[in-house]
């Protein structure tokens, strides 16, 4: 296996020797990497292949990480919220809601077998959710970024498929994806920074980066949480 180093996250790959005329490059479904390459492609040349398609690597891999955040909504399983496990219960019920204690959540729906009935409610708890933690998080990691932001950017929460959040710098705006509702506040917490770097940086550059770790210089224990899925 090699690695390489790019603007602050590690990539990790396997050199798949081939009869190919071309180098490809695979990100596969457990967000593996490999490249297939000719036994006369020098190593250091798919090297500096990988890095040039660094970007969308992490792309790739940030999107199968977000797809595997769904978890089952069966009675009986677990789910995240806040970086707390709870258990999940299902019960029959004339009306769709959701009721939460310290060791449970509840889903009351009027059929047990709907998986649309019990996304759809995951889903409003999310969104609940965020829209408590979300706002305050901004305000809290705004004081470092009053010099190139206005006034605390303007928020939106969506259920995003390839990403974690995105910035409009021009608009003073933030979107980030509802289902960071399940980490700890530290993760969502860095994803907000990150977000705030893009009013500086509209890139992912190595300045970037360096900002990044300024204004919160443990960002890489948590962004590493958002890759493996797990809480902290």
């Amino acid at each position: 296996m090699e690695i390489i180093e790019y603007n602050g996250r590690k990539i990790e790959y396997e050199i798949v020797r081939k009869n190919v005329k071309n180098i490809n490059l695979r990100v596969k479904r457990d967000a593996s990497v490999a490249v297939s390459a000719n036994k006369s492609v020098p190593k250091a040349f798919i090297e500096k292949f990988v890095a040039e398609n660094a970007e969308k690597i992490f792309s790739a891999v940030d999107k199968i990480s977000m797809s595997e955040t769904n978890p089952v909504l069966e009675n009986g399983s677990k789910i995240s919220l806040l970086g707390k496990n709870y258990d999940l219960i299902i019960r029959k019920s004339t009306e769709n809601s959701y009721f939460i204690d310290d060791t449970s959540v509840v889903f009351y729906v009027s059929d047990t077998k709907s998986t649309e009935i019990k996304t759809e409610i995951y889903n409003t708890l999310l969104t609940n959710t965020a829209k408590v933690v979300f706002p305050k998080l901004l305000k809290e990691c705004y004081p470092a970024f009053e010099n190139v932001c206005a006034a605390v950017p303007e928020l939106k929460i969506k259920n995003l498929k390839s990403q974690w959040g995105n910035c409009y710098h021009k608009r003073n705006l933030i979107t980030l994806n509802l289902r960071l509702a399940v980490f700890d506040m530290n993760v969502i917490r860095c994803v907000v920074y990150h977000e705030y770097c893009h009013f500086v940086y509209q890139n992912h550059s190595r300045d970037f980066y360096k900002l990044l770790e300024t204004v919160m210089p443990e960002w890489k224990q948590y962004n590493r949480v958002l890759k493996q899925k797990t809480s902290l």
